[in-house]
């Protein structure tokens, strides 16, 4: 069982890291390079978009849990807003599914790590307190 969810915490990390920082890069190339607004600044609404997911950055570095739940919570925003986008008859839609489909690996990777994760510090802790540990 320990081994298991090892590698399903290594499984969901790697999830979680591929989707954050290929949502980062999407909206990077979205907004700067492939479709860039023609009558606002790109970079303000680039930097709208991104610096709020900078901010979880430290947390995912660490592997917080309560930092991955956060996050969660935080990018169901992205979720309305890309399949609002991608619903429509916007210009962006293709980015907008692409965004979609980050956002929604995203959600369920980060939830799977907090859960795994949770369960595996729990089989640790139960493992260390045990009195056969002490023999």
């Amino acid at each position: 069982m320990y081994d298991t969810l090892t590698n399903k915490v290594a499984i969901s990390r790697a999830a979680t890291l591929f989707s954050y920082f290929g949502l980062i890069l999407l909206l990077t190339a979205w907004h700067l390079l492939l479709s860039p607004p023609d009558n606002a600044n790109p970079y303000s609404i680039w930097a709208f978009q991104t610096v709020p997911l900078l901010l979880f950055y430290p947390v995912i570095l660490k592997k917080h849990l309560r930092g991955h739940i956060w996050l969660c919570f935080f990018i169901t925003v992205y979720f309305m807003h890309s399949v609002t986008l991608a619903m429509s008859a916007h210009s962006s839609a293709t980015l907008a599914l692409a965004e979609t489909l980050l956002v929604a690996s995203l959600f369920i990777a980060a939830m799977m790590f907090a859960r795994w994760q949770s369960q595996l510090n729990k089989l640790r802790n139960s493992a260390s307190q045990s009195p056969s540990a002490d023999n």
